[in-house]
Parts: structure tokens; sequence; C-alpha cells
């Protein structure tokens, strides 16, 4: 499972996007009621000069269709409001001299998005008129910047199809049709950016990805890997230990090394341990935090500062899970 630790995380920009406040979320929820999409059950108003029998609100059905006078039956499910203006427009042409269509939607019943993954309210919202990406992860208490599930450094949005195109580059399509991009949460959270101003439509799937909060050990253990921090926030050096099976015949327990590396993927200085002591009980554990490394070396080696800062640095970050905690 590969860690995230490497990256310029979400948590870097937290405080930047809970001080936009109110102001960020004004400036960017409203969006031109041109782009809002119909959906079934939506109330639909059209006003339509010279058709007074066209002009009044229209349930759509449950289906996506309209049923009206002259031109009968429409799928409008997926329009946006200005779409079926134009298709309206073309239609009556036929039974009204230069006709003039406005349409707006009166009354949204089909407009969820799911908000899911590292936010403070996941769920899932009933959105009304068109709203931007970050207007809709604000809705949902924005990113989390502590606890258990910390917001990781990206986030995606999925689409069907019936609702268009995500006009982003980067987009994949399943073979189901469902499009989807991957977003930096940076991007997303500052106000001046495409990503910001995405466009969402009905049934869009929003997931902030979550940080991993691992702490590793490597070297001469039976299991290396990393143990994952899912419901509490510091973890023992012998219970790492205990996850990774004890040491092997060739640890040099007394010559152990803790390191530490941040959210830029730097490390810190490397402090010593000795394990021997520490698992005759002679010596008091050592609680860790996420980003920390053990690093045990053979025996044979010269010293355990060079063990560490080879091992450390050659240490890919792509750790086989060996506990939770």
């Amino acid at each position: 499972m590969k860690s995230t630790m490497t990256e310029v995380v979400a948590g870097l920009f937290l405080g930047f996007v809970l001080s936009l406040g109110a102001a960020a979320q004004q400036s960017t929820t409203t969006v031109s009621h041109s782009e809002d999409v119909i959906g079934p059950e939506d109330g639909v108003a059209l006003v339509v000069s010279d058709a007074d029998e066209l002009t009044k609100t229209w349930r759509v059905s449950s289906d996506g269709d309209l049923n009206l006078p002259m031109v009968g039956q429409m799928h409008v499910a997926g329009m946006t409001t200005a779409t079926l203006e134009n298709e309206l427009t073309e239609r009556l042409k036929a039974y009204v001299r230069d006709p003039h269509v406005t349409a707006y939607i009166a009354e949204f019943r089909s407009q969820p998005v799911t908000v899911q993954g590292a936010v403070a309210k996941p769920g899932t919202l009933q959105t009304e008129g068109s709203k931007t990406l970050l207007s809709v992860l604000m809705l949902a208490g924005g990113p989390n910047g502590a606890g258990p599930a910390v917001a990781g450094p990206t986030l995606t949005v999925t689409r069907e199809s019936t609702y268009g195109s995500i006009p982003l580059p980067g987009v994949k399509v399943d073979p189901k049709g469902f499009e989807s991009v991957e977003l930096k949460l940076r991007e997303v959270t500052n106000p001046s950016t495409a990503a910001a101003n995405l466009v969402i439509r009905p049934h869009d799937v929003i997931s902030v990805s979550t940080k991993q909060r691992l702490v590793y050990v490597i070297g001469q253990v039976n299991r290396p890997g990393a143990v994952e921090l899912d419901t509490q926030d510091t973890v023992s050096v012998m219970q790492v230990l205990a996850a990774a099976g004890g040491l092997t015949n060739l640890a040099a327990a007394a010559n152990t090394a803790i390191m530490h590396v941040d959210n830029d993927g730097k490390y810190g200085p490397i402090a010593s341990i000795n394990l021997k002591r520490l698992m005759g009980g002679k010596a008091e554990d050592r609680m860790l935090s996420p980003g920390d490394i053990i690093v045990v070396p053979e025996n044979r080696l010269k010293s355990y500062t060079e063990t560490a800062a080879q091992s450390a640095m050659s240490y890919s970050l792509y750790a086989l899970i060996i506990g939770h905690f």
C-alpha cells in the first residue's frame, strides 16, 4: 500500500480553506442558471412568448420526460435549462412566429451529490441549483485536518455519462461510461482554479483521499512493514516490534535507530534506542508518531547511523501493513 508521506498533503492547506469562510462559499456557490441540469421530478418553469398554454411550471416525470402542448413528449433529464430553451425554440417555430423561450428550475428534487472520504460531514447532499466543487466540499464541512481520517493530497470526482463530461484534463472513462478525474486538493481549495470552479452535476460522487498514518519498521525484523494508526495517535516501540514478529538472529538490537519523515518527504535526525535493554525491561518504552521509522541494523555493520541513513533513504515507503492500532 502506498504511503502519501512524500506528498505535500491537504493539511498544509486546511488553514487557508477554513479562513475562506462564508466569503469563499458565497463566491463559488452560485453558477449561471443556464447551467442548471434538469432531473426527474424537478419542477421546470417555462415562459414562452405567444404561447400562454406553455407558460407555467411543469413537473418532469420520474422517467425524465415532459409532455407539452404542441411539442409533445420530450426527454429532458440531463439537459441544462439553456439546452431546453434552444430545443423548445426550434420545435415551436412550426407553431409560433419568432418564439422566445425562458426556462428555469422552479423546484429541485433531483440534485443529490455524494461526498465521501476524509471530510467533516460525509454523506449525500441534496443541492439546489448549480454548485461548484469547492462549494460542495465546504457544504460537507471541508476536508479533515485531524482525527483517524486525515485528508490526503487528492480528491476524485466521478460522474455518470448521462450528465455530460467532466471538462478538465486527465479524465478517465471506465467500461460502464462513468467518467472520473483525480485532482490535487490544494487546487480544489484555491477559488481561482478551474478545479475549484468545476460545476457539479446531479449524482456526482466526490471522494477525498485519506492520508495513511503509518509507523514503519525495517531491517532485521521478521516482518518488515508498517503499522497503521486507525484509532490512536501514537504506538509504542514494543507494539510495533510485536506486530513485526520480533527481531531476527542477525539484529543488532542495541544499535537500533529511529528516524522521522515529514509530510514533504524530508528525513529528520536519527535517534538511537537500545532494543536489547528495552526488551529486557531495563529501559522505558518509547511512543512513536506517524512518520517514524524504526531501523534495526545487522550486527555485522559498522554503525547504526550509517545503516539507518542508507536503509531509510533507499526505502521506497511501499510497505506491507502488518498491524493496526
